[in-house]
């Protein structure tokens, strides 16, 4: 009998929910930016107003996410946005001066995004009987800005091994990023479960490298149609439904 080793996860609306979010994307995107810019303007460049460049840097952002696209599903990442943001600007710097850029960006939690109420207790549960876990998230960034809010959620002690598409190369569902975190567990497909809010993505990419996929159905407008080629193994409105799940494809899992 075929052994539960690992869950793993989306991020977004999967973990933490981000139907309650209150932003100013525009004001945002410049308290992003803006020690990025202090810094340049430090060491002598001519910086243009924080306000022209998170409008250039929106579109560089925008374009880079349209050109990915089956079969490669190419991930754009947040570095090269920003380095073609700043050349746009007439900002030319090395790859190393770009990295150390890229640590000013001041990414941190989105007000009103939460973790939902029932993501650590389940993340506890899996903990607590052995079964490692993973984070795949379709994010750009690289994951240490991501583990920022995982951090602050109090979730990352609970996520073994973490990856964005943007450090992978390739967005979901390409198997790119799903083999990798399974590598990294050490452990087979049939092994581990993948859990997400899109069925593409998420539930087809898993499906694809071997794993079962749990679609979690956020939303009443969500449906799944055959027209859709991807079927999920089960369908869930909430994390904590997902163990019953567990207990039907992996008896004994809790005794471990």
């Amino acid at each position: 009998m075929t052994q539960l080793r690992a869950v793993l996860f989306d991020l977004d609306n999967t973990l933490i929910d981000w139907s309650n979010h209150s932003v100013d994307w525009h004001e945002l995107r410049c308290s992003h930016l803006r020690p990025v810019l202090d810094r340049l303007a430090e060491a002598g460049h001519k910086v243009p107003p924080v306000e022209e460049v998170a409008e250039i840097y929106v579109t560089c952002n925008e374009e880079a996410w349209a050109a990915s696209c089956e079969p490669d599903w190419v991930a754009p990442r947040q570095l090269a946005v920003l380095g073609q943001t700043l050349r746009l600007v007439g900002i030319e710097i090395d790859e190393a001066e770009l990295l150390d850029l890229q640590r000013l960006y001041a990414w941190s939690v989105i007000p009103g995004v939460e973790p939902y109420p029932d993501a650590i207790s389940v993340l506890e549960t899996l903990r607590a009987h052995g079964v490692r876990t993973g984070l795949v998230t379709n994010a750009s960034s690289p994951m240490w800005m991501r583990d920022r809010e995982l951090e602050h959620y109090g979730l990352l002690e609970y996520l073994d091994v973490r990856i964005t598409a943007g450090d992978a190369g390739h967005l979901k569902p390409h198997p790119r990023a799903f083999q990798w975190v399974l590598g990294e567990l050490g452990i087979r497909p049939e092994e581990a479960v993948m859990v997400g809010d899109q069925l593409h993505d998420d539930i087809g990419g898993a499906q694809r490298v071997g794993m079962r996929g749990v679609w979690i159905q956020r939303y009443e407008g969500d449906q799944y149609r055959e027209s859709d080629g991807v079927k999920p193994d089960a369908t869930i409105r909430q994390l904590s439904e997902l163990l019953p799940c567990l207990d039907e494809w992996f008896p004994g899992w809790r005794s471990s």
